[in-house]
C-alpha cells in the first residue's frame, strides 16, 4: 500500500512540477506584453507555487516509508495530498487565467470553483500535513528511544557517521 502511495505521490508530483513550469510561458509573456501587475503576479504565483508543490511531493513519496502510521492513514494522507495539490492547479492555472484571486468568493462561477478548489486544496493539505508530521514524530521518537536504550547519546549520528578506516 505504501509503495502505491508513493508511486501516486511521486507521479503527481512529476505532473504538477511540468505544468508550473509550463506556466513560466504566460508568466514570460505577461512580462513582455506589458500586461497589468495583478495578470503578472498571479502567473508568478501559479508558476513558482506549482514547481514548489511538485517538488514538496516528490520529496515526500520517498520518505513515506518511515512514516509510523497505519498504512490506511499514509494512504489517505497521499490521497488528501494529491487531490489538493490538483485542487491548486486548477485554482492557480484558472485564476490566472480568467483573473480569479481564489482567495474569497466572488460573482460567477469560474469565481467560485477557483475560490472552492482553492480552500479544497487548504483544508486538505492541511489535514496531510499533520497525519504525516504526526507519523514522523513517532518514528523520531521511537529513533531516540532506541538509541537511547542502546546506550548511544544522539542515535542519528551514528547512522551518518563516516565509516572507520581498517588496517
Amino acid at each position: 500500500m505504501s509503495s502505491m502511495s508513493a508511486s501516486l505521490l511521486a507521479s503527481s508530483g512529476f505532473l504538477v512540477l511540468l505544468i508550473g513550469f509550463l506556466c513560466g510561458a504566460p508568466l514570460g509573456s505577461a512580462i513582455n506584453h506589458h500586461r497589468d501587475e495583478e495578470r503578472v503576479r498571479a502567473w508568478r504565483v501559479a508558476h513558482s507555487s506549482l514547481v514548489g508543490g511538485g517538488v514538496m511531493l516528490l520529496a515526500i513519496a520517498p520518505n513515506l516509508s518511515i512514516v509510523e502510521l497505519p498504512s490506511s492513514l499514509k494512504a489517505l494522507a497521499s490521497g488528501m495530498l494529491c487531490v489538493s495539490i490538483w485542487s491548486f492547479t486548477f485554482a492557480l492555472t484558472f485564476g490566472a487565467w480568467k483573473g480569479h484571486r481564489g482567495t474569497q468568493r466572488g460573482t460567477g462561477l469560474g469565481a467560485a470553483a477557483t475560490y472552492t478548489a482553492n480552500m479544497a486544496g487548504v483544508v486538505l493539505s492541511t489535514i496531510a500535513i499533520l497525519l504525516l508530521s504526526y507519523g514522523s514524530i513517532v518514528h523520531l521518537l521511537r529513533t531516540f528511544s532506541a538509541g537511547r536504550r542502546a546506550g548511544q547519546s544522539f542515535p542519528i549520528t551514528s547512522t551518518f557517521a563516516p565509516p572507520v578506516a581498517t588496517r
